[in-house]
């Protein structure tokens, strides 16, 4: 079931992306700032669990809350696209498209995936930032039918290593 949900999510963004790529679009961007949290779940078994984040956040269609699902996984092929200070690597789980839901005081939604993107982090484990990319999908309200693409950057604190509550920062663009 999880392939065929897979497949199915595959072939919506890339009817989404091709929509995207033929009307150009209306430039997005948004700051955002929350927190995070580590999940009960590790979809690959490496013992780094996966993980949701709530944010809140403000730009071109006003403000917002988000809620992101995410787990990386370690690559330390990485690590020489890391800047000097950090000394461990990792790459979102590739097999799994994860996702947010961005929230507007009108009740509309924005939906989004990705399975691409990277995480820094210094040798302590407490300072970290990375990017990931992926696709708008859909959405409700004033975003139904919403495509188009994204890249957000974002760093962050580790502030509890049992619970793995952590902080973030960080913005998107894209179309």
């Amino acid at each position: 079931m999880k392939s065929f949900i897979q497949i199915v999510l595959a072939f919506a963004m890339l009817g989404f992306a091709v929509f995207a790529a033929a009307d150009k679009g209306k430039p997005v961007y948004m700051s955002y700032a929350g927190y995070g949290h580590d999940l009960s779940m590790d979809s690959n078994e490496d013992g780094f669990a996966a993980n949701l984040t709530q944010a809140d956040g403000n730009g071109t269609f006003g403000r917002s809350t988000i809620a992101i699902t995410v787990e990386f996984e370690p690559d330390q092929d990485l690590l020489g696209n890391c800047p000097e200070k950090y000394y461990y690597a990792f790459d979102v789980v590739p097999e799994n498209y994860w996702a947010f839901v961005t929230t507007f005081p009108d009740h509309s939604q924005l939906f989004g995936v990705f399975n691409e993107g990277w995480l820094c982090m210094t040798e302590d484990m407490r300072e970290w930032e990375g990017q990931s990319n992926g696709f708008y999908y859909g959405g409700s309200g004033r975003f139904a039918g919403a495509g188009g693409t994204w890249v957000s950057t974002y760093e962050g604190e580790n502030l509890d290593s049992v619970t793995g509550f952590r902080s973030i920062t960080g913005d998107v663009t894209g179309v």
